[in-house]
């Protein structure tokens, strides 16, 4: 084990010792003292949205779980070095009639990883290739009647592929204007995950352009850490791992904000799957940050990704890790950290991490996306769901905007009948019990907000000396080393 990787454990383990103990408590019930107030008055949570991704070849109509989403995404269409984009499923047409059929949305997406964003480059690196690629996907938008495009590029390398991707953009939502009609057609484009930045070897650039040209940005908020890492690490913590500030849930969204993207426009990232390493420890290790051993680690036993098992993998009946959402299969312990907000497994003999997402981790997700005002979810992807048990999260999820939007608008209604009441001089006032005063809706909020920001304060004095500590930590075992 070399020194920074020595260092990088003891700045985990004194964090984690600290976090074990102080970290705030997630909210499974959210309700509206725990939602700021220009969040209930913007209208975000009457216009939930939830996409879910879904391979465009191979997909069952049957198997999606329809009253959870409100968008879903077709992945991927072929795009040439040209622009031109093809369907390569002739079943789609069914999928997206039985998605009307429900309410649901259909749009195309173009891009992903690998050659489908390496042709993606090509096609908008001109004027010509650009409104070529718009052209045809807005003539494939026609034939099928889908509801809009999404442009996964992964990622742009450069300031000026940055500026092409706009200018990409642009073309593709005047040509669905003109075809359409304005705001007829919905426009979406992915966000990498980390520091507000359109790829990972470019600058961050003021992202409100973009924000205000698309109808969402979706986030990809995982695939922080994985078998590519050094330690084992959750996919997606929701809070910050000790020593790599920036790689979480929340720390993405505020980065994306603080860039210029307008919250009522962002869309956080939820992956149904987690990732894999073969990690150096023992028996009695409690902590989820372990040495990485560098060794391939296996694939789910029903997908077979590489490096990754979806929540199909985990549950799976015969060769999973899990025998309930929250119960070890045999030969597994099951875990969850209060650092990172996550679950995570180990496999007694074959020293096999998974770092994943399951039902309570998504639902503190979920209460965050509330309470930050966000447009909502995403998920990678709808497939790899277990019997919708992770669905009914994101039902539940809009289920709890739906309420706490009732909820404000209600005890809004109730403090103007109050200040009613209290100029009649016979209303609840009267009663001794009231002391005389009636608080109406604006400060009631106003004290949740209070709330939260208190516990805030206590939690960044508890953050600020575990970093201390940490400091102190390091400087030691450097000295040591000397």
């Amino acid at each position: 084990m070399n020194l920074f990787t020595l260092i990088s454990l003891l700045v985990i383990w004194i964090q984690t010792a600290i976090a074990a103990t102080s970290s705030p408590q997630a909210l499974f019930s959210i309700g509206i003292d725990d939602v700021p107030l220009e969040v209930l008055q913007s209208g975000v949570l009457d216009n939930t949205a939830i996409f879910g991704y879904a391979f465009e070849t191979g997909i069952d109509s049957l198997a999606i779980p329809w009253n959870s989403l409100t968008h879903l995404i077709l992945a991927f269409l072929r795009v040439d070095v040209s622009g031109n984009a093809t369907v390569s499923s002739s079943s789609i047409q069914g999928v997206i009639d039985t998605a009307h059929k429900n309410n649901v949305k259909v749009l195309a997406s173009v891009g992903g990883s690998g050659d489908g964003s390496t042709n993606m480059a090509s096609a908008l690196s001109t004027n010509a290739t650009q409104a070529n690629l718009a052209a045809s996907l807005t003539k494939i938008i026609s034939e099928y009647d889908l509801d809009g495009v999404d442009y996964d590029f992964e990622f742009p390398d450069n300031t000026q592929q940055v500026n092409s991707l706009y200018a990409g953009l642009l073309a593709m939502r005047s040509a669905l204007n003109s075809k359409f009609g304005k705001g007829n057609k919905t426009l979406t484009m992915t966000l990498y995950s980390t520091n507000g930045r359109f790829g990972p070897n470019v600058p961050q650039v003021n992202a409100k352009p973009f924000s205000d040209l698309v109808d969402y940005g979706l986030l990809m908020s995982y695939d922080y850490f994985g078998s590519f890492s050094s330690i084992s690490a959750p996919n997606a913590p929701f809070y910050d791992v000790p020593g790599y500030p920036g790689l979480s849930f929340t720390s993405s969204i505020s980065a994306w904000l603080s860039a210029g993207w307008a919250p009522e426009k962002l869309v956080a990232g939820l992956p149904y799957y987690g990732r894999t390493a073969i990690v150096q420890t023992n028996s009695t290790s409690t902590s989820q940050f372990m040495p990485n051993s560098g060794a391939a680690p296996p694939g789910g036993p029903v997908s077979k990704i590489s490096g990754a098992w979806t929540w199909v993998d985990l549950r799976d009946p015969s060769d999973g890790a899990l025998s309930a959402p929250s119960q070890a299969q045999t030969g597994w312990s099951r875990n969850w950290d209060n650092t990172t907000m996550t679950p995570w497994l180990l496999h007694d003999v074959s020293s096999t991490y998974i770092g994943y997402d399951d039902t309570a981790s998504l639902t503190i997700k979920a209460n965050h996306i509330i309470a930050s005002g966000l447009a909502g979810a995403m998920v990678w992807m709808v497939p790899y769901d277990y019997q919708d048990e992770l669905a009914a999260v994101m039902q539940s999820y809009t289920e709890s905007c739906s309420r706490i939007s009732k909820e404000a608008i209600q005890s809004l209604a109730e403090s103007s009948d109050s200040s009613v009441d209290e100029e009649s001089g016979d209303g609840i006032n009267g009663h001794g019990s009231m002391d005389g005063s009636s608080q109406d809706y604006d400060s009631a909020i106003e004290q949740g907000i209070d709330g939260r920001s208190s516990a805030a304060a206590v939690y960044n004095g508890q953050l600020a000396l575990s970093w201390l500590s940490t400091l102190v930590a390091m400087a030691c075992l450097l000295i040591s080393h000397l």
